[in-house]
């Protein structure tokens, strides 16, 4: 490899980096299937050989591992911001879902970044889907305390009033988790701030039990 392929700091450039991939590919270096490299390289890190691997089209951009998880619900976990935007820009599905039933989205409320969000949603993704516990991607921004990702959501369709199979809305979340802010910008749009889950217990019962009287008070 010549020596104008790398950065100053040794590093192979973009393009450099696709070529050494097709040369390892074509020389059958790689033992694992293009769709176990491509998981591989995301989990170890080697986001520009993910990018390889998508880019000469020989992993499949829906492909699943053993969680049932795709390219994209991977590298929107790890951070990989170029990796989900070309994952998405290849025709990455987003409603794939993992074994438990979440689509990338939720993978995406995860970050406090709402980048991921925004992609996602830019690109289709439901903001009101529900994985088999009945959670939103709303609910997992908040019980992550994003308030930044969680608001970004209620903008663009989320619903508050949303119940998990267990009767927990957003609110519920928040109260049990501390997050006042967060409480503060769902009570502003929830249309039933005092509904109780199946146990028969409201978000302010949770913020009493939690001992989070801030957040007690705000929503007596």
């Amino acid at each position: 490899m010549m020596l104008a392929n790398f950065d100053r700091r040794g590093v192979l450039t973009g393009r450099a980096c696709a070529l050494a991939v097709a040369l390892l590919l074509a020389a059958g270096a790689f033992a694992q299937s293009p769709d176990e490299q491509l998981f591989a390289a995301i989990e170890e890190g080697k986001e520009l050989l993910a990018e390889g691997l998508v880019a000469r089209g020989r992993a499949s951009v829906n492909a699943r591992n053993a969680a049932r998880e795709t390219p994209l619900h991977r590298a929107v976990e790890k951070g990989m911001k170029t990796l989900a935007q070309v994952l998405v820009k290849a025709g990455a599905d987003l409603r794939a879902r993992t074994d438990h039933g979440e689509p990338a989205l939720h993978f995406a409320a995860l970050h406090a970044d709402p980048f991921y969000v925004d992609l996602l949603l830019d690109a289709g993704a439901d903001p009101k889907a529900r994985n088999d516990a009945g959670e939103t991607a709303l609910y997992w921004a908040v019980l992550s305390g994003h308030i930044v990702t969680a608001q970004r959501l209620l903008e663009r369709g989320a619903d508050p009033n949303v119940r998990d199979l267990k009767g927990n809305t957003a609110l519920h979340a928040a109260a049990d988790g501390g997050h006042l802010e967060i409480a503060r910008m769902l009570l502003a749009r929830m249309t039933e701030p005092g509904a109780k889950n199946r146990e028969g217990l409201s978000a302010r019962d949770y913020a009493r039990r939690r001992g989070y009287e801030y957040i007690e008070k705000l929503l007596q």
